[in-house]
């Protein structure tokens, strides 16, 4: 019987291994807000995978979070994420519960063939905005400040009456603070302003009543100057007037009458200063003016004058019998009634030029019905009182005062004179 012949041996070679480089895909961002939940979805193809891994990377490396080896075996978690990864085999998904802000960063889930990175970002909500005004004047530069204080801050719109507004009005003081310009403010910049904060997880918004003030504080201060200074001159110009028109029975006569002569130009003398210091004020806030100007030399050669009589009449009234000059009698005895003439016509047009300003705002007009009464009250108390003396002391009789009081029909009352000189106002 013949043998076989033996095989020839054949040299074994191990297979090739098939390249499957890893398909990498990026995910769009995830935001999601501290303390709450996020599910990374997984791969596409899972079915297909004996194997499944979660990574977190940042800066210093991947951290492994879990290992699946398929199956009905459960993933091995890594410990730094025990009690807080869930994994779903089905679909390679992943669940981070109570995520902070330390959890932001790239998840990388890589299986048999390919993988997938995701974007996460965790974020703390954004708090209600704070929307505050500058001092809003017509005429001026103002700002709208909007500050959020907690929470990281990706965008800040701003609206007017339910109207985006244009950027190039609106600039950053921070990451977290915007400023919209008004430059300048004027009366159709008034309406209902928002502020609208936002970021990956949510906004808040914040809204403010805007009101442009047509007046500033020196103007406002003018306007009160003025409209007093106009009380005044009303008051004196009654005070002028009482004696010229009581009887001769009535008329008040001797130291009442000096007294209250004293009083009236007093009054005109600080109506001066008052007109004068607001038509100071007006030009400080609006420039020189000759409307201003003009009015303000007179007031004070007025105001000298109105005070040398006032206290002429108080301290010496006998020097008025040394005046012999016409010229200074009727400097001296018109100043008075010019002055509250002068006072008059000049209040009234600032009180007009103020009122024409406060236009440019849409706040309502300064009331001073308060203050024109109380200083009206407080003003002319004394001429009530002597007014109302005058006949006792026209009974007791200082016919020598009486006789003064009559003789001087322009500007009875305005200041004493002895008995047989013309009376000086």
């Amino acid at each position: 019987m013949g043998r076989a012949p033996s095989p020839i041996p054949v040299p074994w070679a191990e297979p090739p291994l098939l390249p499957f480089p890893p398909a990498l895909q990026a995910a769009g961002p995830v935001h999601r807000a501290v303390g709450s939940s996020v599910l990374l979805p997984g791969l596409e193809n899972i079915t297909h995978s004996h194997s499944t891994r979660w990574e977190f990377l940042n800066g210093s490396g991947p951290h492994p979070i879990l290992q699946h080896h398929g199956g009905v075996l459960p993933p091995a978690i890594h410990a730094a994420y025990a009690g807080r990864a869930l994994f779903h085999p089905s679909n390679g998904s992943l669940l981070l519960q109570d995520v902070q802000e330390s959890d932001s960063g790239t998840y990388r889930v890589t299986g048999d063939r390919e993988s997938l990175e995701i974007q996460l970002e965790v974020l703390y909500p954004v708090s209600r905005p704070q929307l505050w005004a500058s001092s809003l004047v017509a005429g001026a530069t103002g700002r709208l400040v909007c500050e959020v204080a907690e929470g990281r801050v990706d965008s800040i719109s701003w609206r007017k009456d339910g109207q985006p507004l244009a950027p190039g009005r609106v600039s950053w003081l921070s990451s977290s603070s915007s400023v919209l310009h008004l430059s300048p403010a004027t009366r159709s910049d008034c309406g209902s302003y928002s502020c609208n904060a936002s970021n990956g997880i949510g906004w808040q918004e914040s809204s403010l009543e805007v009101a442009i003030e047509g007046l500033s504080r020196r103007l406002k201060h003018t306007l009160r100057m003025a409209v007093v200074a106009v009380v005044f001159a009303v008051v004196s110009a009654w005070g002028l007037i009482i004696p010229v028109c009581q009887s001769q029975k009535l008329r008040i006569r001797g130291e009442l009458w000096r007294w209250l002569s004293c009083y009236t130009c007093g009054l005109v003398c600080i109506a001066c200063v008052l007109d004068g210091a607001a038509g100071v004020l007006w030009m400080w806030e609006e420039g020189p003016s000759v409307a201003v100007i003009l009015p303000e030399i007179t007031l004070s050669y007025l105001t000298v004058v109105t005070f040398l009589v006032a206290t002429t009449v108080l301290f010496q009234p006998a020097d008025f019998s040394h005046l012999k000059s016409k010229k200074a009698h009727r400097t001296m005895g018109y100043a008075a009634p010019g002055a509250v003439l002068a006072v008059l016509l000049s209040s009234c047009f600032l009180i007009r030029s103020v009122y024409q300003r406060h236009e440019g705002g849409c706040t309502k007009f300064m009331d001073v019905t308060v203050l024109v009464a109380s200083t009206a009250a407080v003003v002319a108390l004394p001429l009530l009182v002597g007014g109302g003396g005058g006949g006792g002391g026209g009974g007791g009789g200082g016919g020598g005062g009486g006789g003064g009081g009559g003789g001087g029909g322009g500007g009875g009352g305005g200041g004493p004179a002895p008995p047989r000189h013309r009376p000086l106002l």
